[in-house]
């Protein structure tokens, strides 16, 4: 096997908005430096490939919006890797476009599939344990997901159930639940048999077009088109034409639901999911009474557990907060318990309803 057979997909296209308000539409997670690295996340995920592939094996899929954006964080990716869906269905669709891309290259492609918004620990374990599943996907017509064991019942997660080891070490799937109630993720955990879903998978070029025949058949016109030679101008044409009839769907519940054929590889590379303000909070540094303070003016009295964001220039006092998200950007302030996801989702809501755009 070697190296030039190996591609990348980045997922790149969400809005982020389970991040509001410091992730919004114009400049949605992935493009924010979140920890004050200077670098985004889709920066981050990039080089974190970048180690062990070359530029051009490496694709950026994202909203059409988001394009430029891309080609502006990302200016040693080849400009015609970016690849631009037309409106927004969710990453299963998002992926099979992508991947049409690619086979209409490089049909014998072997891929791995990744969001843009994770962070990884172990870099170089990370580097081995990727190659490991393309070797194992080279040579076996079945898909690979990532997975790291479940060590905390987490609603936001989904929960893979391993089954029997293959000779290469790797277990077949016997069940996925797409996050689960709160009873149910303390039973997975409890019985040691469950993983968290890194939403990492692995195939071959053919098994992801053996999969997608039926959900995805029109995205092979785009690979035919490819390969008889059509311009770009022309390919984005008919993207537009017929990228919009697929249903939304994610990645996730399109591999671990819909088929059986699926293996998934126990990983320790520190993975870490940025989906969520109590996620961001789970691997931020934190002072000596657990709050994470982004912000270079800040006084606190009697705080704990708290994540406190705002802009440069802003002065933020607080005092008696346990477990809360202080936001402030642009022209939105928020203050919640940090762990309500849906709370969150629905202040986000009643403030695009009654002030417009001008929050998104």
């Amino acid at each position: 096997m070697t190296t030039s057979n190996n591609y990348c997909i980045i997922l790149a296209g969400g809005v982020g908005c389970r991040l509001w308000p410091y992730s919004r539409q114009q400049r949605p997670k992935q493009f924010i430096d979140l920890f004050g690295m200077g670098l985004s996340m889709l920066q981050i995920t990039y080089r974190r490939f970048a180690k062990f592939l070359p530029a051009e094996n490496i694709y950026v899929s994202t909203s059409s919006e988001y394009a430029a954006l891309v080609r502006e964080q990302l200016p040693d990716l080849p400009a015609e890797n970016v690849v631009a869906e037309p409106v927004q269905l969710g990453t299963a669709p998002a992926t099979a476009l992508a991947a049409a891309y690619v086979d209409g290259l490089h049909p014998r492609a072997n891929l791995i599939i990744s969001p843009a918004d994770q962070i990884i620990l172990r870099e170089d374990e990370f580097q081995q344990q990727v190659m490991q599943g393309f070797q194992f996907v080279e040579k076996t017509p079945d898909f690979l997901c990532l997975g790291v064991k479940a060590t905390r019942p987490e609603t936001n997660f989904g929960y893979i159930q391993a089954g029997e080891r293959s000779s290469e070490g790797f277990s077949s799937v016997k069940s996925f639940t797409e996050k689960p109630s709160l009873d149910f993720a303390r039973f997975f955990v409890e019985s040691g048999e469950f993983y968290w879903s890194t939403s990492l998978f692995m195939c071959s070029m053919e098994t992801w077009k053996a999969a997608a025949a039926h959900d995805f058949r029109d995205m092979a016109k785009i690979s035919e088109a490819m390969h008889a030679g059509a311009s770009r101008e022309d390919t984005e044409k008919r993207i537009d034409e017929l990228f919009p009839r697929n249903r939304f769907q994610s990645v996730d519940l399109f591999i671990l639901e819909h088929h059986t054929n699926v293996y998934i590889s126990s990983c320790t590379f520190g993975w870490r999911d940025v989906g969520s303000w109590d996620g961001f909070y789970q691997i931020s540094q934190k002072d000596s009474h657990g709050n994470v303070i982004l912000t270079p003016q800040a006084t606190l009295y009697n705080c704990h557990n708290n994540i406190v964001m705002a802009s440069q220039g802003k002065i933020v006092l607080l005092s008696d907060l346990d477990g809360y998200l202080v936001v402030e950007n642009d022209n939105v302030i928020m203050l919640c318990k940090k762990d309500d996801t849906s709370q969150i989702r629905r202040m986000m809501t009643d403030a695009q309803l009654k002030y417009g755009d001008s929050v998104s």
